[in-house]
């Protein structure tokens, strides 16, 4: 055994210290001031102040401006909120429900909440955070942990079977109070320097930061349909990952599958008699976010406008992409593919005007190998029930479409709005749902390995911020693909590819953090899934093109 252990800092920084040193004590021999740091990623790990250093460790400062630092601060302010409504209304049973453009809107389920309340909330909050009161994380036995979370009506943690399987369960105290968030907490609450919380519907938004905080209309549409599907799950007992996987411990899974695929059934029903009520459309546009299963979804909406009389004709952006000698270049160096400029726009709008007035366009098809446009005799005119289904990132941004009225167009946005939720303050994300969906996707159909997949996202993610939901303000229909079991079949998939992330690897933490989120949830078998599901286009054995 080592009696003393070298660290080196991100800057090549480098010293040594004593066999168990506490990292913050090592940090602070080469940096006095730590008030900006929240957590430490230590050999690919994240790590709290407290953490012991056993090994010789290359460390990095997680800060706010980073998405490891973001949760850490999010989730500390989310235990700074649970203090003050447990002091304040000590039955409180708050419920986060989404969260939109980093704004995390939450209702108490057993009380109103009145601006009087959300202002008595707000002042205690600064209360806390001015006492800079310390947190401590400390593992208990399960017994323990059982006469806790029922004194403080936290009991729905003790249902996650990431808890049944231990016989200890790890909790961060603080000024007498308790509750665990799924993830490292910044050492003391005075680390919390900026947030803001306002009343919104029937709930509160909680922000990291202290600004004028005012819905639009796009965030409006989204948080209602978080709202409708919340309620609607709720209503049918598949709202935590609890209940589901007591449903597949009774053999009721297939109820569950059934219920959440009519629902999406319905939905399609729907959206078609909006789109008949319309007399005018010429194109349906679609956009989503990266695995939103916008694939599927087209060729579903197809047949269902088939059987109403329609004669859909698919076309998809991909085709019109700029020759690859004239693609924008990224900051790196590197193609940048997201960019509408990456579009060739000029093209695009032409043949869809040609098509619009009658004309008959040759449609290409973009080579990705060669990086060019190949033309193949692909003649299309459109007849008199013929209506275009067109798919894309950037299907929502007006350039693309501005040959024709609005009173032509039909928008689609599509996404995963994911309502389940671990327990009360953390719900399933619906970037990690897609996250997971494309990496077994990735893995499948691409041969891209999970750590290629982690090196995409965060290009994707910043695509999808600027070029797609930007627009969501605009849409007819919003579409939410995702299936409340989902995460539950995704695990059988994903687990296998997240440890085959190397502790060496920089995206270790990730998959590490997913990895645990998934212990949430039991496996279940995939027999029962209809071969039309959206979630075929990403675990395979479907009926669609992938």
């Amino acid at each position: 055994m080592k009696n003393n252990i070298i660290i080196k800092f991100e800057d090549n920084r480098s010293i040594e210290v004593p066999y168990k040193t506490k990292i913050i004590d090592a940090v602070k021999l080469v940096q006095q001031d730590v008030s900006n740091i929240l957590a430490f990623n230590i050999n690919n790990e994240i790590k709290s102040y407290d953490y012991e250093l056993v090994t010789d460790s290359n460390v990095e400062f997680v800060k706010l401006d980073s998405e490891d630092g973001y949760r850490v601060y999010t989730r500390t302010l989310k235990m700074i909120l649970y203090m003050a409504l447990t002091s304040l209304y000590s039955n409180a049973d708050a419920e986060f429900i989404t969260t939109i453009n980093k704004d995390q809107y939450f209702i108490i389920k057993n009380m109103e909440l009145t601006e009087e309340k959300i202002n008595n909330i707000k002042n205690k909050m600064k209360e806390i955070i001015n006492k800079d009161i310390p947190i401590v994380k400390r593992a208990v036995t399960l017994e323990e942990a059982t006469v806790l979370y029922t004194a403080s009506n936290n009991t729905d943690k003790l249902k996650n079977i990431d808890n049944k399987l231990k016989s200890y369960a790890t909790i961060y105290f603080c000024d007498g109070m308790y509750n665990y968030f799924y993830g490292t907490l910044a050492p003391s609450t005075g680390y919390i320097n900026d947030f803001n919380l306002v009343k919104y519907e029937n709930g509160a938004i909680l922000t990291a930061k202290n600004d004028n905080l005012e819905i639009n209309t796009k965030e409006k549409s989204l948080y209602n349909a978080y709202v409708s599907f919340n309620e609607l799950y709720e209503n049918l007992g598949y709202a935590t990952a609890s209940s589901l996987n007591e449903m597949i411990l009774k053999n009721k899974i297939s109820e569950v599958i059934q219920t959440c695929e009519a629902i999406q059934q319905r939905k399609m029903i729907e959206l078609v008699q909006d789109i008949e009520s319309k007399k005018d459309i010429k194109m349906i546009l679609i956009a989503g976010p990266s695995s939103s299963g916008k694939t599927t979804f087209a060729q579903k909406l197809g047949i269902q406008l088939k059987i109403s009389g329609y004669n859909p004709i698919t076309i998809s952006m991909d085709n019109y992409f700029k020759e690859r000698k004239d693609t924008p270049i990224d900051e790196n160096g590197k193609y940048n593919f997201e960019t509408v400029d990456a579009m060739d726009i000029d093209l695009f709008n032409r043949q869809m005007k040609d098509l619009i007035d009658g004309k008959t366009i040759d449609i290409p098809q973009f080579d990705f190998y060669e990086g060019v446009k190949k033309y193949k005799g692909n003649y299309l005119s459109l007849k008199h029930n013929d209506v275009l289904i067109i798919e894309g990132i950037h299907a929502l941004n007006p350039i693309v479409t501005e040959f024709t009225p609005d009173s032509n167009k039909y928008k689609i946005y599509i996404a995963p709005i994911t309502t389940l939720n671990i327990d009360g303050y953390t719900k399933v994300s619906s970037s990690d749902t897609r996250l997971l969906r494309r990496m077994v996707r990735d893995y499948t159909t691409r041969g891209n390995g999970v750590e290629k997949t982690f090196e995409l996202w965060n290009n994707v993610k910043k695509g999808e911020e600027e070029y797609i939901f930007p627009f969501v303000n605009s849409v007819d229909y919003i579409f939410n693909s995702s299936l409340a079991y989902e995460t539950n079949v995704i695990k059988t998939f994903a687990e296998p590819l997240l440890l085959q992330v190397e502790r060496t690897s920089k995206y270790y933490a990730q998959a590490r953090r997913l990895y645990s989120f998934l212990n949430n949830f039991l496996p279940m078998e995939t027999t029962s899934i209809p071969i039309d599901s959206i979630i075929r286009e990403f675990i395979g054995s479907g009926c669609f093109n992938r």
